[in-house]
């Protein structure tokens, strides 16, 4: 329902569903209207939510799905990156631009060739004259935290202290290149209270909303700069999202769709610098490829997106912002003397949503301008300044099948230049950067071994306090950028925050039952922010410290089981343990949080993972 938005919020023992519509010009259908009262709000007891979804998983035929931090259709995308760097697929794919569509048919054998269809995609399935239904494997998340929120890479799920559950289900109806799937997920969180960061709120800094509160639970970073929600509300909170639905049309390797699905862009595997699967999908516009692209100078994959995302509820009091816009361009060349090398960029700009077709048609132009404010110059505009913020990333990739080696780098921008010779100054100013690499192993009985290490760097460069105002502020956000690059309250790249640096260890063995996995992670937390406002910070102290002292610091291992049960069940159970030291920049405020995941899954033949 275009314009809307579907929240729910616990009041004793109800949960009100309510629609708030945001634009005049959006109908609600008299099937929606009937389970509507005349505020627009129907009531369901919780009990009945967890029935629900038991009763669906129950008496729908599915097969349960296993992987840490699913997205649920893209769930499968890392081991079929797995089996190309080993050698075993032959899949041009870059998986620089995901989801994709899989166009080589697997024949070697693997751990999962039993379970997964690794067929040609635009083979699967049956069809009558060129016809098919199929329905999406329901789904059943969930997870528990014992201290604070944690989660990453779960899309619309947002996983608070205490229980958390989701499910999804759906339904993809084709007709020929034209397919429409309809895949919506609905959950809840128990959402239980935690301590939040002892500093006092300030006012949105964006100058066009100068003077605007900040909700309580909005992130506390000292100037209200991100929609990055600490807490969505202080009761249950239940939710409905339209999850990996969309209309498209796709034909020889192009797809032109109408969207909520989920993006990832570039090669990173646990955090991406724009476009991930944390949080929610938006509604967007997508026209480009859903497969590499060949030619005689090698094969391209690009994409052009224009979408919306929304401010939460938990950002400005009484929703001031609402709304921006997201136009982006993505392109991957792979030249034809290296197939196994693939390099990239992507270049986004945000602005207000446009009002008017003509509005739309300015902001889309700046997609082709150049980088540097000095060439934007007018006689009106000598410093070529505008109201919006530009993220521009460049990316490559290259693996060794012969060796089951990959490595990956990804570099980004999030700021304008304001001429060369700045450029050649300070030409890290508001950088973040990921450098990954990926090692497998195939070892007898038909199993595979994977070692991935990730490095992410996300904090911001002090050269940021000598330009604008000065705001140490951290990827994903920008002063003229007012929500952030988040949707609904959850940032898309990263489930970790704004600036944070990461590295991640994570091993994972392969058989035909299943797989065994790891993980040890170490996160810091906006070390920028705790330099800029330490005055505030030492406040917060009850005695005299160094910064050192107080640095937010996060120690993470957790290990995950996934297996492959009779009747075509699927289930994973993880466990995280974290040691949190330092939380909120308090000396020696150190907790623990360990957090347990249970997903599961069922298929029958002829549905869709």
């Amino acid at each position: 329902m275009e314009g809307s938005k579907t929240c729910f919020y616990q009041s004793d023992k109800k949960i009100n569903l309510e629609y708030r519509i945001r634009q005049k010009s959006v109908s609600i259908t008299p099937i929606i209207k009937s389970f509507l009262n005349e505020d627009n709000c129907y009531y369901i007891m919780r009990d009945r939510i967890t029935f629900i979804l038991l009763f669906l998983l129950v008496m729908t035929p599915i097969r349960l799905l296993g992987q840490n931090s699913i997205t649920f259709d893209t769930s499968d995308e890392y081991y079929y990156r797995l089996l190309q760097i080993s050698g075993i697929s032959d899949d041009p794919a870059s998986f620089n631009l995901r989801p994709f569509s899989r166009s080589e048919t697997i024949e070697t054998t693997h751990p999962w060739q039993n379970i997964l269809d690794t067929t040609n995609e635009t083979e699967q399935g049956l069809s009558f004259n060129h016809h098919s239904l199929k329905f999406f494997d329901p789904v059943l998340f969930q997870s528990y935290n014992t201290n604070l929120p944690r989660g990453s890479n779960d899309g619309p799920v947002w996983q608070g202290r205490g229980y958390n559950v989701s499910f999804t289900t759906g339904v993809k109806a084709s007709m020929g290149p034209l397919s429409i799937r309809f895949r919506p997920i609905v959950g809840m969180a128990q959402n239980r209270s935690f301590e939040l960061a002892p500093y006092t709120l300030e006012q949105v800094r964006n100058s066009m909303y100068q003077g605007t509160p900040l909700h309580e639970y909005t992130y506390r970073d000292f100037r209200g700069s991100i929609d990055y929600v600490q807490r969505y509300g202080d009761s249950t909170y239940s939710w409905f999202d339209l999850g990996d639905s969309a209309i498209e049309l796709n034909y020889s390797g192009f797809r032109l769709a109408f969207s909520n699905r989920q993006i990832w862009s570039g090669p990173a595997v646990n955090t991406s610098l724009q476009y991930g699967y944390s949080g929610p999908g938006f509604r967007h516009l997508y026209a480009g490829t859903n497969r590499p692209v060949n030619s005689i100078i090698g094969g391209f994959e690009f994409a052009y997106i224009f979408g919306k995302t929304l401010e939460s509820d938990f950002y400005t009091v009484d929703r001031v912002v609402d709304s921006q816009s997201v136009n982006s361009l993505i392109f991957i060349y792979r030249p034809w003397f290296a197939d196994h090398f693939s390099i990239g960029l992507i270049r986004t700009f945000f602005h207000e949503y446009p009002s008017s077709f003509s509005e739309y048609k300015t902001q889309a132009r700046k997609l082709f301008q150049p980088s540097l404010k000095k060439r934007l110059a007018t006689e009106d505009n000598p410093s070529g300044t505008s109201p919006d913020n530009q993220m521009g990333v460049v990316f490559f990739r290259y693996y060794i099948p012969n060796y089951g080696f990959e490595i990956y780098w990804e570099y980004g921008r999030n700021d304008h230049n304001d001429d060369l010779r700045d450029f050649l100054a300070q030409p890290n100013h508001h950088r973040a950067y990921t450098l990954g690499l990926t090692k497998t192993v195939s070892l007898p009985q038909n199993r595979l071994l994977a070692i991935n290490f990730e490095m992410n760097q996300l904090e911001a460069m002090r050269t940021a306090l000598t330009r604008g105002d000065g705001h140490l502020g951290g990827w994903y956000t920008h002063a003229n950028q007012i929500l952030g690059f988040t949707n609904n309250g959850q940032i898309l790249g990263t489930g970790y925050g704004p600036g944070v640096n990461m590295q991640m260890l994570k091993g994972d063995m392969f058989n035909e039952e299943g797989s065994i996995g790891f993980k040890l992670a170490r996160i810091t937390y906006h070390n920028s922010r705790l330099d800029q406002f330490f005055d505030q910070i030492e406040e917060a102290n009850a005695e005299p410290i160094e910064r050192w002292e107080v640095r937010n610091v996060e120690l993470m291992i957790g290990a995950e089981i996934k297996r492959f049960l009779p009747h075509n069940f699927e289930i994973s159970a993880v466990i995280e343990q974290s040691f949190i030291m330092n939380q909120h920049y308090i000396k020696e405020n150190d907790l623990t949080n360990t957090r347990f995941e249970l997903v599961i899954r069922k298929q029958i033949d002829g549905w869709l993972r």
